[in-house]
């Protein structure tokens, strides 16, 4: 019980990644490498790293089909 964490921590990382996902990217990032201590962190940190990068290209093809880039 002593290092299980909270289930908060990496649903405010997955909100963090859905509205911007380069900070969604560190969030995770921080999650995976310095919270090794806790398993829920580091998975779901290598999680929302995959899940920044798909919102990342998914915002890259919206903006390229809109013709804002």
């Amino acid at each position: 019980m002593d290092n299980e964490g909270t289930k908060i921590i990496p649903i405010i990382g997955y909100v963090i990644a859905f509205l911007s996902p380069l900070l969604g990217l560190i969030y995770g990032a921080i999650l995976f490498f310095y919270k090794k201590d806790v398993p829920l962190y580091r998975k779901h940190g290598r999680y929302i790293i995959y899940f920044a990068i798909a919102m990342f290209i998914v915002s890259l093809i919206v903006a390229w089909t809109m013709g804002w880039i």
